[in-house]
């Protein structure tokens, strides 16, 4: 299901700061949302405290209360949710500003509407006939490295706090106000994370395209992105102290962002969300084994797609059949693995055969799976990542 109303192509509510090396500017932006603010950071994501230091620093000379919530220290619990948002709501909290990476991010776009509601957090998120979700408080995101896209759209996971399995949440009212997307924030990143990270944003933007919602305003976002990553991931790894490169990372995580808003997210993203919650592999890992396989998958079904896609990543398609075009795309993609040395096999982590079953139908729980281009089995889901495995 699209996360829009039917009736609505395209809608982008969220205000975007582009610039790198922003950090003591950021108070400045922010005092226009909210006067009072929680920043929201898992223990596990404080990693960065150089830069921290100087965005809290340029927050507390323009607003007038900035407290640190770290109470979280990965992926939040139901129960930690409510409790956070407990903490928003006796702060007298008017703004929450989400710094790190997937888990804090996801967690501040979780607690902003839980802030301002009666409810608890496995009424509104878990229950299929939760309450009516009120207006959030002012959320600010400020990722440490983009996380494909889910830095700026209106998509969340919540973890059960019986067996920790993974669901999906998406609600017009989890768009952030404002995400400031700043490449210096992000130096500490290693060569292997860059790679993973722009992978993951190629998989998005696919996964974008390919789905039955996209049309001519989301596929160009997301192969502008394309565009951007194909471009400027490898000298990103090459000369990582040129943060123009990582700038056009980040910008092209935020392209995908507003097109997957408002087409959707898709199989990758489905399988690459079920395998990182019930193996050891990130997110990011998964996307990127994942997306070759997925794109051979939906070759036939999607092949005119695949020929825009195979024009992003410059390929020749000259005088050739569409199909060929289309081949050229998932050539395209595999080509960038092997410059960057990524691996292509699940087994490669420590994936177990025995896992994948257990993936196939986490994955296909997922009610985002109604936007693939053709019906996809469960049985075939698992043919997929026995080719991957």
């Amino acid at each position: 299901m699209p996360i829009l109303p039917d009736w609505i192509n395209f809608s982008f509510p969220t205000k975007v700061h582009f610039e790198a090396d922003c950090g003591f500017k950021m108070g400045s932006f922010i005092k226009n949302i909210g006067t009072r603010a929680v920043i929201l950071s898992t223990q596990t994501e404080l990693e960065n405290m150089d830069e921290f230091s100087i965005i809290k620093t340029s927050l507390e000379k323009h607003i007038d209360g900035v407290i640190l919530y770290d109470n979280i220290e990965k992926e939040p619990t139901l129960k930690e949710l409510d409790t956070a948002a407990y903490f928003a709501r006796i702060s007298n909290a008017n703004c929450i500003i989400g710094y790190g990476s997937y888990e804090s991010l996801n967690a501040a776009k979780l607690v902003s509407v839980l802030a301002n509601s009666d409810s608890f957090a496995e009424e509104i998120f878990i229950s299929k006939r939760g309450p009516k979700l009120k207006k959030p408080i002012p959320t600010v995101l400020i990722p440490t490295h983009p996380i494909m896209g889910l830095e700026c759209s209106p998509i969340a996971t919540i973890y059960t706090d019986e067996d920790r399995t993974v669901r999906y949440f998406t609600h017009e009212n989890l768009f952030p106000e404002l995400v400031i997307a700043d490449a210096k924030i992000g130096a500490f990143m290693t060569s292997a994370d860059v790679a993973k990270v722009g992978v993951g944003i190629l998989a998005a933007a696919v996964d974008s395209i390919l789905s039955k919602y996209s049309n001519e305003l989301t596929n160009s976002s997301s192969l502008r992105a394309i565009e951007l990553i194909y471009k400027n991931l490898v000298p990103a790894i090459r000369d990582p102290k040129n943060l123009q490169y990582r700038n056009s990372i980040f910008g092209a995580s935020i392209l995908v962002g507003m097109s997957h808003s408002s087409s959707s997210l898709g199989l990758c993203y489905a399988l690459s969300l079920a395998a990182s919650n019930l193996t050891n592999l990130d997110i990011f890992q998964a996307m990127s084994i994942l997306l070759p396989h997925v794109m051979e998958y939906n070759l036939t079904s999607s092949a005119g797609k695949y020929v825009l896609i195979a024009k992003a990543l410059d390929e020749d398609i000259t005088n050739i059949s569409v199909i060929e075009a289309a081949i050229k795309a998932v050539e395209g993609i595999r080509k960038i693995y092997i410059e960057l040395r990524i691996p292509q096999r699940l087994s490669e982590y420590e994936v177990r055969k025995i896992d994948l079953p257990g993936i196939a139908s986490l994955a296909s729980s997922f009610p985002f799976l109604d936007c693939l281009p053709r019906e996809l089995p469960k049985n075939e889901i698992e043919t997929i990542l026995v080719a991957a495995f």
